[in-house]
């Protein structure tokens, strides 16, 4: 599957540790360990209420009477499933369209430039630089108008390709094997004419904090607009669905949207690749924005190096992806129209 790398919160309590003190219930200590490239976004603290989140307040919770909490949750449930019975889903107006395909691309110029300039041109367009290694980079913005950060994180390896790097984010039975983080993840539809999927998944959140799901397409094509070097395109957005209902005991994150290019520094199935991935979502959970950066700066370099491990060791039974069985992208003279 595409990175969907969301920076998220392990279920692990044994790798970078931090001591959080909730501010509802200061005598509870809680450890988290975050390493994933799903980020949780949070969105601006002065205005989130925690009492109207759908994370387990501990104080909250055990405060309210027994038969108050089961009407509550019944009520959720009832309403959250006929809202779900009610919502239709349209390949032509919900899934991603050749335009989003080729919006995606905007950043591509990037992939052809050094660290140093990279770096220069995002802080010059307002984003703030949370690591840069050799071969990693991480960037972030405030987007006022979603009230999330957006995420762009810059990669290289030398020892896989490009085809491999895409064939483990697309393959979901092989993600469950190396990601432990995912609980779940399912192909709702598929729709062959656009080359694209409805996936769904769920991901394991530490305690305090339900765990989150995601209902999302994605659609992949290949670009060889400029002859040289070929690029793969992924791109993702959050959607609703009919045949997928909300889980009482999960979070449904629905304001969430990637984009991926992956580049080959030669051929796409010939080591050498990089890849830039833009990305933000609304995770629905209230955290301090220094632990955000520190999720950032700790978590991202030990889940890139975990997917390139699973690139390296992904099994030669699994490497069915072809060039030629990559649709092309499909190109407009003017996306501003």
């Amino acid at each position: 599957m595409w990175i969907e790398w969301f920076l998220r919160c392990s279920t692990s309590m044994k790798k970078w540790p931090i001591k959080l003190v909730c501010n509802e219930c200061k005598r509870h200590r809680y450890k988290l360990s975050l390493s994933s490239l799903l980020f949780i976004n949070n969105r601006k603290i002065e205005q989130i209420n925690s009492k109207k989140t759908n994370d387990n307040d501990y104080r909250w919770k055990h405060s309210q009477s027994k038969s108050h909490s089961q009407s509550t949750v019944f009520a959720s449930s009832v309403i959250g499933a006929l809202t779900a019975a009610a919502t239709a889903f349209s390949w032509e107006n919900d899934g991603v369209s050749d335009r989003e395909l080729q919006e995606a691309t905007s950043d591509d110029y990037l992939l052809n430039m050094t660290n140093g300039q990279i770096e220069d041109i995002l802080i010059s367009l307002g984003w703030e630089k949370l690591l840069r290694k050799d071969h990693l980079m991480l960037f972030r913005k405030y987007d006022d108008d979603l009230q999330v950060y957006s995420y762009k994180i810059f990669g290289t390896f030398n020892d896989i390709s490009a085809l491999v790097f895409f064939q483990v984010q697309l393959d979901l039975d092989y993600r469950m094997k190396w990601d432990d983080h995912a609980l779940r993840l399912s192909v709702v539809e598929t729709n062959e004419n656009s080359q694209s999927d409805i996936v769904h998944w769920t991901q394991k959140f530490p305690f305090p904090f339900n765990h989150r799901d995601y209902l999302y397409v994605r659609r992949y094509c290949l670009d060889t607009s400029a002859n040289f070097p070929p690029k793969i395109i992924i791109k993702c957005h959050s959607i609703d669905h009919p045949d997928v209902h909300s889980d009482k005991k999960c979070v449904r994150v629905n304001k969430y949207e990637s984009s991926m290019i992956i580049q080959s520094k030669t051929k796409l199935d010939e080591k050498g690749m990089m890849f830039l991935l833009t990305y933000h979502e609304d995770a629905k959970a209230s955290m301090p924005t220094s632990t955000y950066s520190y999720i950032a700066q700790s978590g991202i370099p030990s889940f890139v190096e975990k997917l390139h491990v699973a690139a390296k060791k992904l099994p030669k039974s699994k490497e069915y992806l072809s060039i030629d069985s990559l649709p092309q992208c499909r190109y407009f003279d003017d996306v501003s129209d």
